[in-house]
Parts: structure tokens; sequence; C-alpha cells
């Protein structure tokens, strides 16, 4: 399948919102965020768990044991403070 450039035009109300997307770091570019948006729009909007058959339970297992160790090292002082 090759790549295509299409040039759209959005309304100022659905730009403003994919601009906010974009800089919320969620996506790398406007291409990316109108990519996600027609796909989950005509496709349907799968979970980005099943790509890694993953479970909603192993993920928050998983989160919680990362957390656990993150408070762990944070009370044994081994993590250093994060200043911008």
């Amino acid at each position: 399948m090759a790549m295509r450039s299409h040039h759209i035009t959005l309304s100022e109300p659905l730009s403003r919102a994919v601009e906010t997307q974009v800089n919320s770091g969620r996506f790398k570019d406007f291409s990316a965020a109108l990519q996600e948006a027609a796909w989950a729009y005509f496709v349907g909007s799968g979970s980005a768990l099943d790509d890694y058959g993953l479970t909603p339970e192993e993920v928050r297992k998983a989160a919680k044991r990362d957390l656990a160790a993150i408070k762990r090292e944070r009370r044994e002082g081994k993590l250093k403070p994060f200043d911008l």
C-alpha cells in the first residue's frame, strides 16, 4: 500500500482540538492525530491493549507493581528529585 498525500481543510474548532492533542504529546503531528480519528470513526476504536494481547487486569497489575517499586525506592532514598 502506497502512502499518498491528501490536503484537507479543517474547521477552526476541529483544528484547535487536533492541535491540543498534538501539543499534549499524545501524537507526533497533525497527520497522526487525524489518522487515528479517521480510523476510529470509520473502522472503530479498538483497544491498544488488543494490539499487544493484554487484558486490562494485566495492565492494572503491572502498574500497581511498578508504583509499589517506585514508592519503595523513594522511601529508601534511591530516587533523585526531578527538577525542570
